[in-house]
């Protein structure tokens, strides 16, 4: 019985390590596509490029990812899981409404800003034919506005503010920024941008006051 046991756990151990290393490898695979990406464009992730860079086979890819199609969702997956979990951090729910506005918004920048978002955008840009290989998938992954909300929600509690101005103010944050990070990679030096964040906060201050 005791020999089951010990082997069962070595089993066990065995399966740990390999998922650990299977997931490591997975997200190698995620950051190379998107360094081609920010490097040098979405046509620069091709599949030879892409094993390239992540050290491995495309056979190897193939077997974590299946297609390229499944790594772009990959990618498209962690940006925004990325950034979900950015709102559940600690700084963002406490103080006064105004620290909290001001934190949401640094927080929205700062996933406008990544390469992962970067990486992203160059996805949807370039597979938004209607001839794009991406499965349905994608749009689960661009529209997750129900799960954006309930964040929403969460970071002002107490303040009793509507789901409907939070729904605008939600959408005003997004579309602003949204522009600023196209601006930033047209400009890269992006002149007053310090100025443009704080006013995006005081009128996302306003939406929410009013």
């Amino acid at each position: 019985m005791e020999g089951s046991i010990v082997t069962t756990k070595r089993i066990q151990n065995k399966d740990g390590h390999q998922a650990l290393k299977a997931a490591a490898t997975r997200e190698r695979i995620i950051n190379a596509v998107v360094e081609l990406i920010n490097e040098s464009g979405f046509s620069s992730a091709s599949s030879t490029a892409i094993a390239k860079k992540a050290g491995i086979t495309w056979g190897a890819v193939q077997h974590h990812f299946g297609n390229k199609e499944e790594i772009l969702v990959a990618v498209m997956e962690m940006s925004r899981d990325v950034y979900f979990q950015s709102l559940t951090q600690a700084d963002i729910h406490d103080g006064t409404l105004e620290n909290r506005v001001s934190h949401f918004v640094d927080r929205v920048w700062e996933h406008y800003k990544s390469d992962l978002y970067f990486a992203f955008s160059e996805i949807v840009m370039a597979t938004r034919g209607n001839d794009s290989k991406l499965p349905l998938r994608q749009i689960r992954v661009t529209n997750g506005l129900d799960e954006h909300l309930k964040r929403m929600v969460e970071i002002f509690e107490g303040y009793d503010v509507p789901q409907e101005r939070l729904n605008e103010a939600l959408r005003f944050t997004h579309r602003f920024l949204g522009g600023f990070a196209l601006d930033r990679i047209l400009e890269p030096g992006m002149p007053f941008e310090d100025i443009h964040i704080q006013r995006v906060k005081d009128q996302l201050l306003a939406i929410i006051h009013h």
